[in-house]
């Protein structure tokens, strides 16, 4: 999504979605002419739906004939699910023009007839891939995105293949899909005619924070009793490129053995934890307690090692981490997300101080706006193919 410039007299105005299995948190925010960010508030349900019939997200939602409810008031949405919520694959396409044609220049038209015929051949294939990494029927994984990225012709370079001549088009094809139930619910924004940017969370991120950092970038993501880590990275074609897999470690290993050693339940668990990290121990206490929870970080790092996990990687869980970071062990590094220093870089001015959430909510909502503001996909070939899911849509 490419936002506009922003007007002399107005502020353009945000809301970001947050997407969980356990809930929604949508982060409202405006940007003034001169580039400060204006934090608001932060909205949190643990039901998506009722989310989307609050007070507070009807000045976002569109009238059935498409035009905004309030014009001056109106808010671009951005939303960014969780990996068990939305996925995205990316379809490396080769196409091959008509003899007849190679020495004419390429048309929209063409390019649009080109990628709708790749996308028939391998959709069903990319929907049941979908339907396995989001637990759902097959009939149940919607597709609601496609984008062309990375074009080439002839394998030179191109950022847009129209009015150039040659034999092949090559291009990353990146498909996205939801379930059934978020697709429904959000079904107002999808089937807008404004644009909608919509992403996977932890893709969002790291291609966000690709644009300052070094690849390979790693996001670990550690929830309730489940581990997952997306890796960024080159493929053979040189594109960036994210992978996913599961990290046989998660926080319950360290509370479990608290909770062991110590005869607590997970409660009061927790609590000496929090106080390990907040230095409320006595040093002889501190050390004792760090022999406990050693094994358990020790696990993490063995299955990060052998995962073969290399670069700058960020955590994301309820939980720090018990070490201080940036941490650095066998060619990884474990570091907070940048989020001042991102928005630095690209020019906002703000006050994190003045963020009305903790600082993982920082993350998970600056990023996906970051990545929405650079977003460079409203090519001509790109409105195509989301007017092709239009059709599919309704």
């Amino acid at each position: 999504m490419k936002l506009p410039t922003l007007h002399s007299s107005s502020r353009e105005k945000f809301l970001i979605l947050e997407i969980a299995p356990k809930g929604v948190s949508g982060l409202f925010l405006s940007v003034t002419p001169d580039k400060k960010i204006i934090f608001e508030k932060i909205a949190r349900s643990a039901d998506l739906k009722k989310f989307m019939k609050s007070p507070a997200l009807r000045l976002a939602q569109k009238s059935w004939e498409g035009e905004h409810v309030f014009k001056r008031a109106h808010r671009r949405v951005i939303a960014a699910a969780d990996s068990a919520l939305a996925t995205t694959i990316p379809i490396p396409l080769d196409l091959a023009r008509d003899r007849d044609l190679v020495k004419r220049e390429i048309l929209l038209s063409e390019l649009e007839n080109l990628i709708a015929q790749a996308m028939g051949k391998i959709f069903n294939q990319c929907r049941a891939e979908a339907a396995h990494r989001l637990a759902v029927h097959e009939l149940d994984a919607i597709l609601v995105g496609a984008k062309g990225k990375n074009f080439k012709v002839d394998g030179h370079h191109v950022v847009n293949p129209v009015g150039f001549t040659g034999k092949k088009i090559s291009l990353l094809l990146e498909l996205t899909f939801t379930g059934r139930d978020l697709f429904e619910t959000l079904k107002p924004f999808f089937n807008s005619p404004d644009e909608f940017f919509f992403a996977e969370a932890p893709q969002a991120r790291l291609t966000s924070l690709a644009r300052m950092k070094k690849l390979p970038l790693n996001l670990i993501v550690a929830e309730k009793g489940e581990t997952s880590v997306f890796v960024l990275e080159k493929a053979k074609d040189e594109h960036p490129v994210l992978y996913r897999e599961k990290l046989m470690w998660h926080f319950d290993m360290l509370f479990d053995r608290i909770k062991r050693e110590l005869g607590l339940g997970r409660s009061a668990a927790k609590g000496i934890y929090k106080m390990y990290l907040e230095g409320a121990m006595s040093d002889s206490a501190a050390r004792a307690f760090k022999k406990i929870i050693d094994p358990a970080i020790d696990e993490l790092l063995s299955e990060v090692v052998k995962g073969k996990i290399k670069g700058l990687t960020f955590f994301d869980s309820p939980e720090e981490l018990p070490f201080d970071l940036p941490y650095r062990e066998k060619g990884m590094t474990f570091d907070r997300m940048p989020v001042a220093e991102m928005l630095r870089e690209y020019g906002f001015a703000h006050d994190l101080k003045e963020f009305p959430g903790a600082e993982r909510d920082a993350a998970r909502h600056i990023f996906p706006f970051l990545e929405a503001y650079f977003d460079k996909s409203n090519s001509d070939i790109n409105q195509k193919l989301r007017r092709r899911l239009h059709w599919l849509l309704n």
